[in-house]
């Protein structure tokens, strides 16, 4: 389904801003919020790379977007954030094709997975929404940042980071006796979070731009395969409490189209953060904080799973 007349509308008021000539990737930009960023990259006129997954299904996007833009160039790369050696292999295809990016976006993510693991034995969540993101980032952005221009690097966490908390003896909530969805969640996207702030200050002064948005409330695929057709209708009940991917997408034009400072949050504008058009959002102690032991504790963690 191509872009509807009011999101172009919103584009062209709120987003006057050409991608023709930039490359922009999206990771998990088979469905929901990453698809429609990678549509909303491609009316804008960029380059688009796909990475996901499940490469077929990257193809079956890649066929729908040039199906309502045939003019656009997209491309599919795989990359498993569940899998650090999938991690590697991508990282080395980009660097070693000296792939240009002008915007990489960490969109994949999972959610309410209880009981499963990622290949390297970290639980799945976690290890998709952090680790994996964390690896991924600490080894492309030393390379995106000899790129001879401005790269602005964005990773997806959730409003829902504002509840979380981090809890080394515990960090993947094993010792629960029952799983918790939201819990485990949250920790992925605050520890996320404080990655990404305390990476805005490292490349403080460089190319890169550190960026963090969030969709708010928003009805994806994710989510109704964590919890069925119900949270479906729910949505029909509170629609208006909803945002659709194709509102929260808008969050990444409006990233590239405006001066933010490094280390932002941008998400929706009403409840709190929970719906409506993208804006700078408060950052929180919560996320200002910690980021260092944080660091610590996941290097350890990766080498112990390469061990």
């Amino acid at each position: 389904m191509s872009l509807s007349d009011k999101t172009k509308r919103w584009l062209n008021e709120n987003c006057k801003i050409s991608l023709k000539g930039k490359t922009v990737l999206v990771t998990g930009a088979n469905s929901g919020v990453g698809f429609k960023m990678a549509e909303i990259s491609a009316y804008l006129g960029a380059d688009v790379i796909l990475a996901c997954r499940n490469k077929e299904r990257a193809k079956e996007a890649r066929l729908r977007l040039i199906g309502d833009h045939p003019e656009a160039s997209i491309s599919v790369m795989q990359l498993d954030l569940a899998s650090l050696s999938s991690i590697e292999v991508f990282c080395e295809e980009l660097v070693s094709s000296q792939v240009d990016i002008d915007a990489f976006v960490n969109n994949a993510g999972v959610f309410r997975q209880p009981g499963k693991k990622t290949a390297d034995g970290f639980d799945l969540v976690i290890g998709t929404n952090y680790i994996g993101t964390y690896y991924l980032s600490e080894r492309l952005l030393p390379y995106l940042s000899s790129l001879p221009h401005e790269v602005v690097y964005v990773n997806t966490i959730s409003i829902i980071h504002k509840i979380a908390t981090v809890d080394y003896a515990d960090f993947y909530y094993e010792r629960e006796k029952r799983y918790r969805a939201f819990p485990v969640y949250a920790r992925s996207k605050l520890c996320l979070a404080r990655y990404t702030y305390a990476q805005a200050k490292r490349y403080a002064g460089s190319n890169v731009r550190m960026m963090m948005n969030h969709p708010g409330m928003t009805i994806t695929p994710m989510g109704l395969n964590a919890f069925g057709n119900g949270i479906g209708r729910l949505a029909g009940v509170v629609g208006p409490l909803i945002n659709s991917p194709e509102k929260s997408a808008l969050s990444l034009a409006y990233i590239l189209s405006h001066e933010i400072p490094s280390g932002s949050i941008i998400g929706p504008n009403k409840g709190f953060g929970g719906w409506g058009y993208p804006e700078m959002n408060r950052i929180g102690q919560r996320v200002k904080e910690g980021a260092e032991e944080l660091i610590r504790f996941t290097d350890i963690e990766i080498e112990k799973a390469k061990a």
